[in-house]
């Protein structure tokens, strides 16, 4: 029964993560005018499959001087989390969902943090660093935004809730400007484009998750995509009226259109964006909504 229940849990997320890069390679192949995956099944159907194959039989590295404990630990923190997140939100009516989420998005960043930490090295250990301050930097505004939805969702007794039931699109309006805060703090919250500094290759070697190799590496990868479907799903359910499947992938086509379209950002520039501009101004609608809902 145990085996069972994880696998219900643990299936969903791989097959969703698995179309997710499928779809990501073919209309990046498509905007780039290139061909993009189409040997390995039908129309490249089979593709993630054939990678999450060789990713599994790749032979684990565990650098010598490194955590060995802290160093496994961290990759499956992540996908534990990310695992936890998926089924909060999918399965789970609890009337705090939307606080326990934003909880477990924040320990998402102790994951990242240990990986860099126990690689014991300094390339791992730059690429730690800058994705812990970026993780945090938008963490709080998607807190303030989160609050800001609460204060627009109330339960059948009337009290403030954050359950996704209660969401009502009537509200999709008045949320509008906190929409794209919301859109661009979840970008930088799964460190993708143009917040992938991270992971940028070119200056960190790949970023903390450049000592992993095999199902370590491919752990980080999972979490990250089943990020990005639960951020697309609040998204979707806070914003655009309710959650659907047809909303779920207009918003993950636009993650793969900002990849396929923005450069990257400096360090300094997006924690500008974060620190002086994003919550500053999602506090202040914050302020703004409150003082509405207190009138009214």
């Amino acid at each position: 029964m145990i085996l069972i229940t994880i696998l219900a849990i643990t299936v969903p997320v791989l097959l969703c993560v698995a179309f997710f890069t499928l779809a990501e390679r073919v209309i990046m192949g498509s905007m780039q005018r290139r061909i993009g995956p189409n040997v390995t099944g039908i129309g490249g159907l089979l593709q993630p499959f054939a990678d999450g194959l060789k990713l599994g039989v790749k032979e684990p590295i565990l650098p010598e001087l490194s955590a060995s404990g802290a160093f496994s630990a961290a990759p499956m923190i992540s996908f534990v989390l990310s695992q936890i997140s998926f089924c909060g939100i999918f399965l789970s009516d609890a009337a705090f969902q939307g606080l326990v989420l934003m909880a477990l998005s924040s320990l998402g960043v102790y994951g990242v943090m240990l990986s860099g930490w126990a690689s014991n090295s300094k390339y791992a250990f730059l690429g730690c660093l800058r994705s812990v301050a970026l993780m945090v930097s938008y963490e709080l505004g998607f807190g303030a935004a989160l609050l800001s939805i609460s204060l627009f969702l109330t339960d059948p007794t009337g009290m403030k809730s954050l359950n996704f039931g209660d969401a009502s699109p009537y509200v999709q309006f008045a949320l509008l400007p906190l929409f794209f805060i919301f859109l661009v703090c979840i970008l930088a919250e799964t460190k993708r484009v143009p917040f992938d500094l991270p992971e940028a290759e070119a200056e960190l070697v790949a970023g903390y998750n450049v000592e992993y190799s095999s199902l370590g590496f491919a752990l980080f990868f999972i979490a990250e995509y089943a990020n990005m479907a639960v951020m697309s799903a609040l998204a979707s359910i806070y914003f655009l009226g309710g959650f659907s499947a047809l909303k779920l992938t207009a918003i993950f086509f636009g993650f793969v259109w900002v990849r396929g379209t923005l450069p990257r950002y400096r360090y300094d520039q997006f924690m500008r964006l974060g620190w002086k501009s994003l919550l500053p101004l999602s506090l202040s609608l914050y302020s703004m909504y409150a003082v509405f809902d207190y009138v009214c």
